[in-house]
């Protein structure tokens, strides 16, 4: 298939599957719009979805979604140029093992251990990332490798994107999980349920507090973690390009090339983040991406400082 996930209004719109959907429309046509191929869902590229579909479809109803094996990709398909396969993801050598819907809880034993950071060839840097990826990741967000790796050194310069037992690196948000399971557990569980954020306790025991928070909602659980190398919440798992946040951590789980994906989509699915990116507005990426608290742990300050050594 062609896009792994629904493009349009109110859809996953993974960064890949929308690039693939504007070059298919820019090649057939027949909706007098031209459109720029990058990965950004908006207004120009609803209007063409939904032009084509009235206008070569002849759909009474134009809902302007393009939908893995639906009838308006097939018909993009059949278009001259239409045979187009996927834009050119993040580089990987080996194929990714399935994926795993939850974390394993302490003490259990899955039948396959998650896997250790994949890497593409050539010397690795911030976060087990080679610099063949960095140079890509920079190339689809149109900005500057020593900013992604600013970010990503800011991220996990103390623990790395893997702890030792190879599972992705977290960090447990109990006023995330307050807010996504409307404070029922504020009273029983005020270690893993609080309304104030903070709390955080040791890294080891971020994955303890996480199996807590499972048994009581599982989905809550893991929206409430921030993930591997760019530490994205789990709640934001649409905007990182996957429709469910089990896809997500199973994403994030398979090794350090999905992180990276994930952080691709999630950066050019918010313009404002985008923008930031590009013009190394340190304050404002970090208001968005790490919260109105970015200040107490300076954030920003340390993304400049990285950025400034990274950039010699």
């Amino acid at each position: 298939m062609p896009i792994v996930a629904a493009v349009g209004p109110a859809r996953p719109n993974r960064a890949p599957d929308v690039r693939t959907v504007q070059q298919l429309l820019n090649r057939a046509g027949g909706h007098q719009i031209r459109l720029k191929v990058d990965g950004l869902f908006g207004p120009r590229t609803a209007a063409a979805i939904s032009r084509y579909q009235a206008n070569v479809l002849r759909f009474r109803r134009p809902d302007g979604v393009v939908d893995p094996g639906g009838p308006t990709l097939r018909m993009l398909g059949r278009q001259p140029g239409g045979n187009t396969t996927r834009s050119r993801p993040i580089p990987r050598r080996t194929p990714a093992p399935p994926p795993r819907p939850s974390v394993s809880a302490p003490g259990t034993n899955p039948a396959a251990p998650p896997a250790a950071p994949t890497r593409t060839g050539g010397v690795a840097g911030p976060g087990g990332l080679t610099e063949e990826t960095y140079i890509d990741m920079a190339a689809r967000l149109d900005c500057e490798v020593a900013a992604i790796k600013a970010i990503v050194e800011t991220e996990v310069a103390i623990r790395g994107p893997f702890d030792k037992q190879g599972r992705p690196t977290i960090l447990f948000e109990r006023h995330k999980f307050h807010r996504h399971t409307g404070g029922r557990y504020d009273r029983t569980h005020p270690d893993i349920s609080n309304p104030n954020w903070g709390g955080y306790g040791k890294f080891s025991a971020q994955y303890e507090k996480l199996e807590q928070a499972m048994k009581l909602d599982h989905a809550a659980g893991l929206k409430s973690c921030s993930w591997g190398a760019f530490q994205i919440l789990g709640e934001n798992h649409v905007q990182a390009g996957h429709a469910t946040v089990d896809s997500f951590v199973a994403a994030m789980r398979r090794g350090i090339l999905p992180q990276a994906e994930a952080f691709v989509s999630f950066v050019l699915n918010d313009r404002r983040l985008l923008a930031a990116l590009r013009q190394r507005n340190w304050a404002t990426f970090a208001r968005i991406y790490n919260g109105p608290a970015y200040k107490d742990n300076d954030y920003d300050g340390k993304m400049r400082a990285n950025y400034q050594r990274f950039a010699q």
